[in-house]
């Protein structure tokens, strides 16, 4: 199957929630004018209020939000959006992406698990305690996982949604400098190791402790696209069937011993 996958890599002003609103949905007009538009988009992390975790409670938001409401409006029947913002619920606050389908419906919405103690998440927010793959029917049944950002970090949650289906593992993010060969070096590890399409999406610019290096990266471990250090929306085509003559190539899963947590040490 083939599909267009836009990524949005943009600048966001930390706490500026209006502000970075208004430029992420000037993005999606943008690319609703596409004579060929994209069948996923997907966002970076946090696009709308950036790291200023100190004031959690006033950017986040119930899901379904205004903002996922501002964002249905443009794309219902176009395309669908990837991303995460600041969620409340029940007294707790989270780093939360979400999955709006063609439909303007919330198809699938992932707490982020490992929450990053350098820019303070582990102080203001609460770690999401499931994962889960989506199923996407207007792309032939498409299953998808989502991860963000820190996350790539932990090799055991792309296998867990890799043996649970997934093709294709969206991962919005905000991986700040000076970590851009690490960023490069463990999304091409995560999908070379599960033979599945990661898509990147990070932040650029300067942030109020953080600057941000973007090279947003698009990769099934053999094909790879990397953006450069500046705003930029990029239109990508893949071929999900590529997976198949990969894994074909080189069974991993197949060959993977699933007794391995029975060894004696």
């Amino acid at each position: 199957m083939k599909l267009r996958i836009a990524l949005v890599q943009m600048e966001i002003n930390d706490g500026k929630k209006d502000e970075n609103l208004k430029n992420a949905l000037s993005h999606l007009k943008e690319i609703k004018k596409l004579k060929e538009v994209p069948d996923i988009v997907c966002l970076p992390e946090l696009f709308t209020s950036g790291y200023d975790l100190r004031n959690t409670p006033q950017y986040a938001e119930s899901i379904p939000s205004s903002t996922i409401e501002k964002i249905k409006e443009i794309s219902e029947d176009k395309f669908i959006v990837i991303g995460s913002i600041l969620e409340k619920d029940e007294g707790k606050f989270f780093n939360t992406a979400f999955i709006l389908n063609k439909k303007g419906n919330i198809i699938g919405k992932y707490r982020k698990v490992h929450l990053f103690s350098p820019m303070l998440e582990k102080e203001f927010l609460t770690p999401g305690n499931e994962m889960d793959i989506f199923t996407i029917e207007e792309l032939d049944d498409l299953k998808i996982g989502l991860a963000i950002c820190y996350d790539l970090r932990f090799p055991e949650l792309f296998r867990i949604l890799t043996l649970k289906g997934a093709k294709i593992i969206f991962l919005p993010s905000e991986f700040p400098s000076p970590k851009r060969d690490a960023w490069k070096t463990l999304i091409r590890s995560r999908a070379i190791e599960n033979q599945i399409y990661i898509v990147g999406v990070n932040r650029v610019g300067q942030g109020k402790s953080n600057h941000f290096f973007g090279n947003s990266i698009m990769t099934n471990g053999e094909f790879i696209v990397i953006l450069n250090n500046k705003p930029q929306i990029k239109i990508v085509d893949i071929d999900v069937a590529e997976l198949k003559k990969i894994r074909n190539n080189l069974p991993l899963l197949k060959d993977r011993r699933e007794d391995l947590y029975s060894f004696k040490i």
